[in-house]
Formats: structure tokens, sequence, C-alpha cells
């Protein structure tokens, strides 16, 4: 494995590696020369999607989020080995989704390493961690987090975030043209910060 150039993905909850952002994304990390490691968190508590009148179970997304962190650690500790740490560790570069930001974040932290970010749909929760060298993308109809919070965690973390209107979770809109324009955008702006153009 290239341990000098790392890409990591880091899934959402029912958002894989083989769905549209992550998909895309780790193609355009494979062709900017980094090595792909593709997590899976293994079975996690199911949670309900946020709908209005009915809050989000933060008590079950905060136990995805301790099993999701300690396996994902326990993955890349065999990739990157136990000990290595900020002095030790290749170009990383995080690839994340949803619930994957606030891991990719906390794993990145606890390793003492300031790794390049791609958050797609950050969580409330990815905001309590460091988030230096990242860039992020949100859906102003995604239900996990209103957009005034979004917008205020990246300004805070000073995370250039780039918004799409009527857009979800998935940054999907549900009209197949408008999806693939707002993909297409997305994929140019991660192409554009992998390879560290403005």
């Amino acid at each position: 494995m290239n341990k000098t150039k790392l890409a990591v993905i880091f899934p959402g909850l029912g958002y894989g590696s083989d769905r549209p952002l992550l998909y895309y994304a780790g193609k355009l990390a494979r062709e900017a020369g980094y090595e792909l490691v593709t997590l899976s968190y293994g079975e996690l508590p199911r949670v309900e999607r946020p709908a209005p009148g009915k809050p989000l179970d933060t008590e079950r997304l905060g136990e995805c989020f301790r099993l999701a962190l300690e396996r994902s650690a326990s993955r890349l500790d065999g990739v990157l080995g136990k000990d290595e740490g900020a002095e030790d560790s290749p170009d990383i570069l995080i690839i994340s989704k949803s619930i994957g930001t606030a891991v990719g974040a906390a794993w990145a932290e606890s390793r003492g390493i300031v790794p390049r970010q791609v958050l797609y749909t950050p969580v409330e929760k990815t905001f309590d961690f460091p988030l230096a060298r990242s860039v992020a993308f949100h859906g102003t109809a995604d239900p996990w987090i209103g957009t005034c919070d979004c917008e205020a965690g990246c300004s805070k973390a000073g995370v250039p975030l780039h918004l799409f209107e009527g857009a979800n979770h998935s940054l999907e809109c549900g009209d197949v043209g408008r999806d693939l324009e707002f993909l297409s955008k997305v994929m140019r702006i991660t192409r554009n910060f992998i390879n560290g153009e403005p």
C-alpha cells in the first residue's frame, strides 16, 4: 500500500462508498495518486431520519458515532500502525459523508494530525472537532442540520461552505437533471480541492 498518499473514506450511516458522492470522490483521489482506504462501520443502531415534529434521536446517533469511531480507528491502526502520529503520517486526505464527517474529524484529532478533509453534508457533531484544511458541502433542505447551523459551524471553523439550494442530505433534489448538475459542480470543487487548486 502507498503510505505516502492515503485517502480515507468515512461513509454515512446509509450512504456507502458506492453512492455517487463518495464513489466519484474516491475516483478523483485515485486519479490524484492517492491509495484508497474505504471504511465500513459494520452493524450500527438504526437512527430514524429527522422529520417535522419528530426530534432527532441524539442518544442513538451518539452511540452510532462512538461505535463507528472505535471500528474505524481499529481498521486504520492496521493500515497506519497504532503509534504512528503526526510526524510519521503520510499525506492523508479524508473524504467523508454525514456522520462520517464527525467520525473522520474525531479520528484525525485523536491521532494528532491535521489532514485535508472533504466534508459532504456535515452533521452538528462534526463541528466539535478541528476542521482546518477542509471544505464542506450542504443542501438547504437537509433535515439533519439546518442551513444556519451549518453556516455558523463552518464560519467558526474557517471552513469554506458550498450550498446547494433545495438539496437534501444526499445533495439531491428529486430532479435528475438538476441532481446531475449538483453532482458535477460538487466534483469540480472536490477535484480542485484534492489537487490544491483554488
